[in-house]
């Protein structure tokens, strides 16, 4: 009406001069409280309008209100998880450290694991964890006699794009393992094979990154049969292998729904990392990582200024995030987590059933709180029911063993 350029957001209208297109300059002056304040109640409700329209699409999760609270009460204190709980001198109920010690025994006895032998922390999430994996994987093959020319990664063409990142950081090839058509995941055979070419190649040291819950379908790698093959190979061609299992989307659903689960029963697998802000109701960012005790010596430093040592990818870590978890796995306990597992699985289901009316091929998982939606036709595509269910259609090209296959295919979550 008089010229001012507004941005509209949910009936709220903004002037112009709080968001300016040019302004790149660090301040020469405080600013306004009045121009801060607005520009974050600006934002605030940007992000309560993409809360209320987030869909089965969307992966991020929303914190509970135990977890926001933990938040609330030390984030003014600001709580320093320096290195690892592990070789610290903690006190006991009067340190952060001390309880982020609790909830990784918590974690190990959740996966039926040693307390003697397993230790771990709470990384900022799967990238880290996955970066860590790597990195340990590394040193500990380097420990064995191989050198890093005679590394590489082996991975599916659904494996979660961190892992890459991973084998960039730690400067190893990327090799790709075709999937299983039916399954969805890491193909036994295909694994073999692959093992069996590079080996012949020079290759002597390998890291095995095993999903369990890849982000597009849900489906997991079979972990169980892969290690037995790893046994047969390393006997058979004198070569090393590095596991670790990569459940940042399911290590908080599979115990829950698999009472045997018990991954460190497997000698092969050395590393697991999950995630607490996808299906733990803690905000970002909070993983987990267990790994056995004896890997620490291979990373361990000494911080110079300080008469501590650090065997982790950070160093400083925020105390808070330790103490959410903790506060949630003690709130709902097995039972509760068993609770909302077997709700969300049900809208799962009933959502299932619905595409399949539509003519829409279904990627799933019993065990995952998430599956993979494959539109056959783009001609047969419906935008408002892909809208109404916040599904964003994407092409995929994937690798199997008997060919290349290209897809449109939508993910969906059901982890609220």
């Amino acid at each position: 009406m008089f010229g001012i350029k507004t941005f509209i957001q949910k009936r709220i209208i903004y002037p112009s001069y709080l968001f300016p297109e040019k302004n790149g300059k660090f301040p020469s002056k405080p600013v306004s409280q009045i121009k801060i304040n607005s520009r974050l109640f600006a934002l605030e409700n940007k992000l309560k309008e993409q809360r209320s329209l987030s869909g089965y699409g969307n992966l991020i999760t929303y914190p509970r209100r135990d977890a926001i609270n933990v938040w609330k009460r030390l984030i003014n204190l600001n709580p320093n998880n320096l290195g690892n709980w592990s070789i610290r001198e903690v006190v006991p109920g009067h340190d952060a450290a001390e309880i982020e010690r609790d909830l990784i025994f918590k974690m190990v006895d959740l996966y039926h694991g040693d307390k003697k032998n397993l230790e771990g922390y709470v990384t900022s999430g799967g990238t880290e964890a996955n970066i860590f994996s790597a990195w340990v994987g590394c040193k500990s093959l380097q420990k064995r006699g191989i050198q890093r020319q005679q590394m590489c990664l082996i991975k599916t063409s659904l494996t979660h794009y961190s892992v890459g990142k991973a084998a960039d950081v730690v400067g190893v090839p990327t090799y790709v393992v075709g999937l299983d058509e039916k399954e969805w995941s890491m193909d036994v055979n295909g694994f073999v094979k692959k093992i069996e070419k590079l080996s012949k190649s020079g290759m002597k040291g390998f890291l095995i990154p095993l999903t369990l819950g890849y982000t597009v379908t849900g489906t997991a790698d079979p972990y169980e049969r892969i290690c037995i093959e790893i046994k047969k190979l390393k006997e058979q061609y004198g070569v090393e292998f590095f596991v670790w299992m990569d459940a940042a989307l399911n290590g908080l659903i599979e115990p829950f729904l698999n009472k045997k689960f018990s991954p460190f029963e497997l000698s092969e697998i050395q590393i697991f990392l999950t995630d607490f802000h996808k299906f733990g109701f803690v905000p970002i960012p909070s993983g987990v990582v267990l790994y056995r005790r004896r890997l620490r010596n291979l990373i361990e430093k000494q911080i110079d200024y300080l008469d501590e040592k650090d065997n982790t990818l950070l160093g400083s870590r925020s105390g808070i995030a330790p103490v959410a978890c903790w506060t949630i796995i003690n709130t709902l306990g097995k039972s509760g987590f068993k609770k909302i597992i077997k709700r969300n699985l049900n809208k799962k289901q009933q959502f299932m059933s619905i595409c399949k009316n539509r003519h829409l091929s279904i990627i799933n998982s019993e065990r995952s709180l998430n599956c993979g939606i494959i539109l056959k036709d783009m001609a047969l595509f419906d935008k408002k029911f892909s809208n109404k269910y916040g599904l964003n259609f994407r092409k995929m090209k994937l690798m199997f063993i008997s060919k290349n296959s290209e897809y449109n295919i939508a993910k969906a979550f059901f982890l609220k």
